[in-house]
């Protein structure tokens, strides 16, 4: 017989009663428990068949392989566009070449070149507007070394070798222009008519023998030192078009497949699970 004290809760015989869970806080949410106070569990989603995963592995090839494809054509359909180049060495003297000053001089050189006192009369002459050169014309320095490259973009390759020819030229007159020598010319000029008259007197002609091998020892310094520039390769045209790029192209045709097979895929698989 159950004493008091030992007697269940409910009373003697009778179970205990349930005392229910406190409610979740705020913010908390408790999904309703199944059958048996255990929460339900979603079905797991049936494997794709072999015949599935052969159709998705073939649409997805499809896909990749209709992008290369894609880029393949706009390779060939865009415009083409390519580069001229010739190839110009300005001495720079006592100047080391890698040393500051004759990087600044090389690079002044550059912006000449692209500037419009020389493209300016080669768009006079050739009839190409101004604007045109200036977006498709550039001037590079050869690292550590004398040599710049002067590059036309243009459609047309043997136009675009004669821009550039053009271009390479009018840049050596104004580089290698010096504004004395004419001058120096004119006064040598002078000096060996006087000294050839013969009504010249002998004391004269000895000064102006002196003043004929001064002024020719000037006109040779010039020269030696105008001549800064000099065209070592001619113009020539690159292989291979700059634009449009044909490996960039393919590629994102590629990527562009790629991301319509990802899509599909999806999709497919989508499908077949609600089924």
């Amino acid at each position: 017989m159950a004493t008091p004290s030992s007697a269940p809760p409910g009373g003697a015989g009778r179970p205990a009663p349930h005392v229910p869970a406190p409610p979740p806080g705020p913010g908390q949410f408790r999904p309703p428990p199944g059958p048996g106070g255990f929460l339900p569990q979603r079905p797991a989603k049936p494997p794709l068949t072999k015949a599935q995963s052969t159709r998705l592995f073939l649409v997805s090839s499809i896909a990749v392989v209709l992008g290369l494809l894609g880029g393949l054509v706009a390779t060939m359909v865009l415009p083409h566009v390519y580069a001229a180049q010739t190839t110009i060495r300005y001495s720079l003297g006592d100047q080391g070449s890698g040393s500051s000053d004759a990087d600044r001089t090389l690079t002044t050189q550059t912006v000449m070149i692209t500037g419009r006192e020389v493209l300016q009369p080669v768009a006079d002459s050739t009839s190409v507007p101004i604007d045109y050169l200036t977006k498709n014309v550039s001037a590079t320095v050869v690292p550590n070394s004398e040599i710049i490259n002067i590059q036309v973009n243009h459609s047309d390759r043997a136009s675009g070798m004669l821009l550039a020819d053009a271009i390479a030229k009018r840049y050596l007159e104004i580089a290698n222009a010096s504004d004395n020598r004419a001058q120096l010319q004119a006064q040598l000029d002078t000096a060996q008519r006087q000294l050839s008259n013969p009504a010249t007197l002998p004391d004269a002609q000895a000064e102006l023998q002196n003043q004929v091998t001064d002024l020719q020892t000037q006109i040779a310094q010039v020269a030696s030192t105008s001549n800064l520039a000099a065209i070592v390769a001619p113009a020539y045209s690159l292989t291979s078009p700059v634009f449009p790029n044909t490996l960039m192209t393919i590629g994102i045709g590629a990527l562009v497949g790629a991301a319509a097979a990802a899509l599909i895929a999806t999709n497919m698989v989508r499908r077949w699970n609600r089924r």
